[in-house]
């Protein structure tokens, strides 16, 4: 059985206002900021589950194969190589030398550090780009004030008992990227905790 292809819908955005790092007011306004709220994690085992509904290889062959295909790849990149993904692009190492080290004059072995992985996309998948379609709901948020979040926070934990990084943004119209640093800020701070019930829930401490 072949899969049907689909035609993606359009890929819903979030625009905020952008403000300077000297303050909030009407005249620090840098300009619009479009982020992707990212609404769903798609893992491995779920595009298991879309092949199996689509081709005749199981969830666990499916698995297996990729699997082995991060062993190979991590191989390949220990030995030096750069990897060609089929239609995707290719993955490199990033290598440098050490802090301090790179006005030397001459570097040991032992100077040279990996800096990272890149992957550069193929031509066909940036392309890919130019047939996506985005939305928005046409709103701007603006950002609340100090005193408004915390205020904020106390009407939400007047009738709820968690909150989630998303909630948190959508309370306090910020973006998501940004609630997840004042979530950590909460956390170190000791006001929220991890909760059981799933992971990405917290709750207040005590």
């Amino acid at each position: 059985m072949t899969k049907k292809s689909r035609k993606p819908g359009a890929i819903h955005c979030n625009v905020t206002r952008r403000y300077l790092r000297n303050g909030s007011t009407k005249n620090s306004i840098q300009g619009l900021r479009v982020s992707l709220p990212y609404a769903h994690k798609v893992e491995v085992a779920d595009m298991a589950r879309s092949i199996n509904n689509a081709h005749s290889a199981t969830v666990a062959d499916v698995l297996a194969v990729w699997s082995a295909m991060e062993g190979e790849i991590i191989r390949a990149l220990e030995d030096g190589n750069r990897i060609a993904l089929g239609n995707l692009g290719t993955l490199r190492l990033e290598v440098g030398a050490k802090a301090g080290k790179s006005t030397a004059t001459s570097l040991t072995s032992s100077d040279i550090v990996a800096k990272g992985i890149t992957f550069q996309p193929s031509k066909r998948l940036m392309q890919f780009l130019e047939t996506l379609t985005f939305e928005c709901d046409g709103t701007v948020s603006h950002p609340l004030s100090a005193q408004r979040t915390e205020e904020a926070l106390a009407e939400h934990f007047a009738t709820h008992t968690h909150i989630t990084v998303r909630t948190y943004a959508t309370l306090t119209h910020c973006s998501i990227a940004t609630a997840r640093r004042r979530i950590a800020t909460l956390l170190s701070e000791g006001r929220i905790v991890r909760s059981g019930i799933a992971r990405g829930v917290y709750q207040l401490k005590g």
